[in-house]
């Protein structure tokens, strides 16, 4: 009786397992799907060349906009927010709990494991972030973005159509994307080189 209960359990976790895995290859799939329909402007099944330099150049005009308008974080006013219990120092609960109630406010995010991050954020190792170690994350966060920004090297759009047009007929079918979809979700877990 006893190992039919664990043998359920075991099953149990695996049709959950396989069933979360399903999910996030479905939500992969659907993703590539959308980004072939944003590039295919006119909607006739394949990415001219055209297509694809006119979208990756507003791409790119969109990134370098929003850059260019990014706010500065008020480290003061997000201290505040985070320390609900007023006592100076942002303990793992409140830090968790902001974490919750920005995930339910954005349930399409995917949710991320926190504690790197508050341990990122908690240099003294104590348990708590203060409003000094928060403008300390903060700042070296600023300079790693801006430094990554400065070394970034810019995508030659069509360099990188020869490469996805991998049959060379001049356009991009949804068989070639999709298995550029597949290789840089390879490459994102370690298994593969994928086109950047």
């Amino acid at each position: 009786m006893k190992s039919l209960k664990i043998g359920l359990v075991a099953l149990g976790l695996l049709t959950t397992t396989l069933t979360i895995a399903q999910d996030n290859e479905t939500g992969k799939k659907q993703k590539c799907e959308n980004k072939f329909a944003k590039l295919d402007a006119n909607a006739d099944d394949k990415i001219s060349k055209d297509e694809f330099i006119a979208a990756k150049e507003a791409a790119e005009a969109k990134r370098e906009e929003k850059l260019a308008n990014r706010r500065p974080v008020n480290t003061d006013k997000k201290f505040s927010k985070l320390d609900t219990n007023t006592d100076g120092k942002i303990d793992k609960a409140e830090f968790e709990q902001a974490r919750k109630d920005k995930a339910e406010k954005y349930p399409d995010r995917p949710e991320k494991d926190g504690s790197k991050h508050f341990a990122k954020m908690d240099t003294d190792n104590d348990g708590a972030v203060t409003k000094d170690e928060l403008n300390a994350y903060k700042e070296a966060v600023r300079a790693k973005r801006e430094e990554k920004q400065a070394n970034r090297k810019p995508v030659d759009p069509e360099k990188k159509f020869q490469k996805l047009d991998a049959n060379e007929d001049g356009s991009i079918d949804k068989i070639e994307l999709e298995n550029a979809c597949k290789m840089k979700g390879d490459r994102k877990k370690g298994n593969g080189k994928a086109v950047k």
